[in-house]
């Protein structure tokens, strides 16, 4: 989003749902929480909002018909007649409880928001749905004055720092499955939060071809750089590729070999890899696309650019001039010693 500033909560409704497999049941609120209080509201917006940092969209699915997808009827509806709100989101939790059906899915709070003022695009702003649970309790310290002195208690509950799951549905492209930001930290118990719950895809915008190139690159570096036994290759190779896509706006496959790779074998290999890569997972214009630098640069923070050996030396490239990583920097094999080495060109150091 990109001012969340502007953003206001409007309803919110909290249940408990728990794990169907162990028949827990769930919990049903009388009512819509209060929301008068100003600071808990504003609390409470840091708390669902906060997490919302990738670049990733995704849209609601379904194998024959989009309509039959619970929850983008769910949200249909509740963008419809948001006065039904609170009924609604009793929908929602049984919807969610019938998918918690699997040994690790644990109990939790259910909290269904409404927000107004969500931008998506610089200018202009859209209602939006978020749906969270909490699964995980800290424990807090609390202290209380008591006739000029402190007492010292704790209590249990939900740390506002990080929401276990969520996603926001935002009000747009509803024909499409409208556009939707996804939160899970933890994955691991069955994905059922994605795909069962929700049921949602990755959109394929210029988030995802450029993301999906630049995994593309990397494992292409691991299968045939790998194949020369020189880590450095790998690395400068994954450099030249992020450095590219940092300076450039548009992606294009012939232009992109001819400067990142020299070998011309290399270079045919590279683009019959990409073209088998895109058609096995059915990704079309994959020879040109434009973009996304925030995406270049959340991945660029992913990426390895350093080489560890087992002599307990590293030795990091700078992924910012690969240009002068293999200027000055040369691999060999010592005879004497029958072990590879570095040199390592330069004017000083600090």
């Amino acid at each position: 989003m990109t001012d969340k500033k502007l953003v206001q909560l409007h309803k919110l409704a909290v249940h408990r749902v728990g794990n169907k497999a162990k028949e827990e049941g769930v919990i049903v609120s009388k009512d819509l929480v209060d929301l008068r209080d100003e600071q808990l509201t504003n609390l409470l917006l840091g708390y669902f909002l906060s997490p919302f940092k990738q670049e990733e969209f995704f849209r609601f699915t379904h194998t024959s018909d989009l309509t039959l997808n619970e929850l983008f009827a769910y949200a249909t509806l509740i963008f419809g007649k948001p006065e039904n709100f609170y009924e609604y989101s009793i929908h929602i939790l049984n919807h969610l409880y019938e998918q918690s059906d699997h040994p690790k899915v644990k109990s939790g709070e259910l909290y269904i928001a409404y927000f107004s003022g969500c931008g998506l695009e610089e200018g202009t702003t859209v209602d939006a749905i978020g749906i969270f649970k909490s699964e995980n309790k800290d424990t807090f310290l609390t202290f209380q004055d008591e006739e000029e002195d402190l007492a010292l208690n704790y209590h249990s509950g939900v740390n506002v720092k990080s929401v276990d799951k969520g996603c926001m549905i935002f009000n747009t492209e509803a024909e499409d499955g409208y556009r939707v930001k996804l939160v899970d930290a933890n994955s691991t118990d069955a994905v059922f939060w994605k795909e069962d719950f929700l049921h949602v895809t990755e959109l394929k915008d210029t988030n995802f071809t450029t993301k999906t190139y630049l995994n593309l690159c990397k494992d292409f570096s691991e299968e045939v750089y790998a194949q020369k036994d020189s880590k450095k290759d790998q690395i400068d190779f994954i450099n030249r590729s992020v450095d590219y896509f940092s300076k450039n706006e548009t992606f294009d496959l012939e232009e992109f070999t001819s400067s990142v790779i020299d070998e011309p074998e290399s270079a045919e290999r590279f683009k019959n890899y990409s073209q088998s890569f895109a058609e096995e997972r059915g990704i079309e214009q994959f020879d040109d696309f434009t973009i996304n630098k925030a995406t270049v640069r959340n991945m660029k923070r992913k990426f390895k650019n350093f080489i560890k050996l087992d002599t307990q030396i590293e030795i990091k490239l700078s992924g910012y001039n690969p240009e002068q990583s293999e200027q000055f920097m040369e691999r060999g094999y010592d005879e004497d010693r029958n072990m590879h080495f570095y040199k390592v060109y330069f004017h000083s150091e600090s």
